[in-house]
């Protein structure tokens, strides 16, 4: 009787059960309490849909799903009679950002280290975030004990304010860093190579003096490179300690090392699978290291060596591992490379960030490649260097990022913008001109669109002038720079007697003959009329007269530097020749060649040996104009004012038919980390001579000049700064030297 009674109430429940699910299906979706979102917009978050059955198991992932969005800060769902019913409360909208107690940070700082902005919807999660990230961007700066608590102040329309109350605390700065165990280096050679810094009167400037956990330990990765770098391959850090001098807010810092012994290199061997590499010669280019003393970087030196040589033979995948092995009873290390094709990897996506006002494409079309196309190392580091080469960026980094097909990465461009155009107003006084009013603009990446444009004016009593240029560099989207000129100038100067009046337009297209040479074809017209006044010396007489200039040329360039931006090796050649006589009332041929060859003389210093050459000639019996002649000095004979060297004619320097530039200098760097700042020493040599007989029996022949000095540019926050100190050691009695110079341009 008691199995019949069971056996009836297990068929009632199925049969009510399987009645239920029957009816357990969704028809209707309703959503409670929206004031921003859309219903559309909580459906497709939910993953939600009609006509389905319906179970616990949808409830629950409908809430999981909706407060993953962090949109809203309460969700609850029912069903009943086939409709699910989702009421939500949305999380409110944030009005403002306030920070208080915030004294050396400003407030735009703070708001660029945060997610939750104006406008953007409130979080718990993300305000904890917001935290996290101001607390580490004051530890950053030294301020450990800072702290940040925020609070919420609630507004109608479900507005908020969030306000971070912040206690920045004092600066801990290191007083003092003491090594224990070193005898092969001193303490002082070690300190150099570290990025934290005690305090001195020459670095107050610098962020190295504050106390950083990481930046003490980024510090004990540099001083084992470096003596990795130097043979001791045992090296290690037997403790470290930061400790708190007492009544102070500073640390002292206390490494104590095991420098073991100094290592040489022992065998080295290649190994390689791929047939076209010959393993013998790369070892012979290497075998020069064998017995001198081991340095870690010539193993990473060697590895890039013969990722370089494999890319010459078409090996863009290859895998190098350089096992080491360490023989401590010879003392020796022996490294043994191995080589094998790898994977292919191809690039998924270009991904450019940073750009606010460079357009993309401005910027991908500097890549040698495009998404698609076969990873390679060296066209990624190439088309950097030509990011960087445009000017436009403080900074350029690529970064590779794995997707999930192996095969496949992204590269993240990030790029940081500087301002690339320059303004220039100005008003003056001076003997030679009288009041003069200056104005001019310039910019080189016009609306985003990597577009050159200027326009320069200046007025006075004694000289107008206007100035035009544009350039498109890649015309109809094609490597096909185009440039237009126009050019207007009317001069009388009082130290002179006679005025001249000057108009003339130019245009210009540039294209690439293959990967590293390029050619531009140009065409320019000038108009010139020179009045002489009745007192005028035989020079002055000699510009008088109308001059019409019918101009085309060429400017061919042969490239092979490894990277426009800041070349290391390579050279460049350009040469230039421009034809006048197409039309026009003068003939003349004019020649320019330019060399340029740099040398990596180690990792510090990059020599570099700059020449330029140049003639002018008339021809069928007609003479170059007088104001074409060349003249030298300023930028290109640094010590010399431009213009006032060569030969002389009735008290005015001439210029000269021909002239020569050799420029030899090398790097070196300044002690300071914080500025964007290049220097090189410099030594110049150079002439301008050679004059036709219209000048009659004038000193015109060949002297050299020379020079030495310092050349600093400096990328400063106001624009770019050049000084220049030189010492002529050959020149001429009429020449004017000029040892200091400097200019600078105004960035907007």
């Amino acid at each position: 009787m008691l199995k019949f009674i069971s056996f009836f109430i297990f068929c009632i429940f199925f049969v009510f059960s399987s009645h239920s699910s029957a009816n357990e299906i969704i028809k209707e979706i309703d959503v409670e309490g929206l004031q921003r979102i859309s219903y559309e917009t909580v459906l497709s978050y939910a993953e939600v849909e009609t006509n389905i059955p319906y179970s616990n198991k949808i409830s629950n992932e409908i809430i999981k799903k909706l407060y993953d969005t962090q949109l809203f800060s309460d969700v609850s769902v029912t069903y009943l009679n086939q409709i699910i019913t989702i009421k939500l409360k949305e999380n409110p909208t944030i009005n403002l950002v306030l920070f208080e107690g915030n004294k050396s940070k400003k407030d735009e700082d703070l708001i660029g280290e945060i997610k939750l902005t104006e406008r953007s919807i409130f979080s718990r999660s993300k305000v904890k975030e917001d935290v996290k990230r101001l607390l580490e961007l004051y530890q950053r700066s030294g301020r450990l004990s800072a702290r940040v608590d925020p609070s919420v102040e609630l507004l109608d329309n479900n507005r908020v304010n969030i306000i971070y109350s912040i206690n920045e605390s004092d600066i801990l700065r290191v007083s003092k860093v003491t090594i224990i165990g070193n005898s092969a280096f001193t303490d002082k050679e070690i300190k150099k190579i570290m990025t934290t810094k005690t305090p001195s009167l020459l670095r107050f400037w610098s962020s190295g003096g504050t106390y950083d956990p990481d930046r003490i330990e980024y510090d004990k990765e540099l001083i084992k490179e470096f003596y990795n770098e130097n043979g001791y391959v045992n090296f290690t850090f037997t403790s470290s300690i930061a400790q708190l001098v007492n009544t102070s807010n500073k640390f002292e810092i206390i490494f104590t090392v095991s420098e073991g012994d100094q290592f040489n290199f022992g065998d080295i061997k290649v190994n390689t699978k791929l047939q076209k590499l010959n393993s013998e010669i790369l070892e012979n280019n290497l075998a020069p290291n064998k017995g001198n003393i081991f340095n870690s970087k010539i193993v990473k030196d060697s590895v890039e060596f013969i990722k370089n040589s494999a890319s010459a033979y078409g090996f863009t995948f290859i895998e190098i591992d350089p096992n080491i092995t360490i023989d401590n009873i010879n003392k020796v290390v022996n490294v043994e490379f191995n080589i094998n094709e790898g994977p292919k990897v191809y690039v998924n996506r270009i991904n450019i960030n940073g750009n606010d006002r460079t357009l993309d494409k401005v910027i991908r079309r500097e890549f040698s490649f495009s998404e698609g196309d076969a990873y390679n190392k060296f066209s990624i580091n190439y088309s950097k260097d030509k990011i960087r080469s445009l000017n436009f960026f403080e900074s350029v980094e690529i970064n590779e990022e794995r997707v999930s097909e192996a095969d496949k990465l992204n590269l993240n461009v990030l790029v940081k913008e500087k301002n690339t155009g320059s303004a220039t107003i100005g008003a003056g006084y001076g003997d030679q001109n009288g009041t003069t009013l200056t104005a001019g603009i310039s910019e080189g990446n016009f609306l985003g669109k990597g577009q050159k444009v200027k326009f320069s004016t200046s007025f006075s009593s004694t000289q107008n002038l206007y100035d035009i240029s544009i350039t498109e560099p890649y015309f109809f989207n094609k490597d096909l720079s185009v440039r237009g000129d126009l050019y207007s100038r009317f001069s009388d100067p009082d130290s002179v007697n006679y005025e001249t009046e000057t108009i003339g337009v130019a245009a210009s297209l540039a294209f690439p003959l293959s990967n590293q040479n390029r050619i531009t074809i140009k065409y320019s017209l000038l108009t010139s009329d020179t009045t002489a006044d009745s007192n005028a010396t035989n020079y002055e007489k000699l510009l008088a007269g109308t001059n019409t200039l019918s101009i085309a040329g060429y400017v061919l360039s042969l490239d092979k530097r490894n990277s426009p931006y800041k070349p290391s090796k390579g050279s460049i050649f350009t040469i230039e020749q421009n034809l006048a006589g197409l039309g026009g009332t003068s003939n003349y041929l004019e020649n320019k060649i330019t060399y340029k060859k740099y040398l990596k003389l180690n990792n510090n210093f990059i020599a570099a040996i700059k020449t330029q050459f140049g003639s002018i000639n008339g021809y069928s019996g007609k003479y170059a104009p007088v104001d074409q002649m060349f003249n030298i000095g300023g930028k290109n004979l640094r010590g010399f004012k431009y213009g006032k060297i060569g030969p002389i004619f009735s008290g005015s320097f001439t210029g000269g038919n021909y002239y020569y530039v050799i420029a030899t200098e090398t790097n070196f760097d300044l002690p300071i980390d914080e500025y964007d700042i290049s220097s090189s020493l410099f030594v110049d040599l150079g002439s301008v001579w050679g004059l036709d007989d219209r000048y009659g029996s004038i000193d015109d022949e060949h002297k050299l000049r020379a020079s030495v000095g310092i050349n600093v540019r400096w990328d400063s926050a106001i624009g770019p700064i050049n000084f220049i100190l030189a010492e002529p050691f050959m020149s001429e009695p009429t020449d004017i030297t000029d040892k200091f110079s400097f200019d600078i341009g105004y960035n907007f």
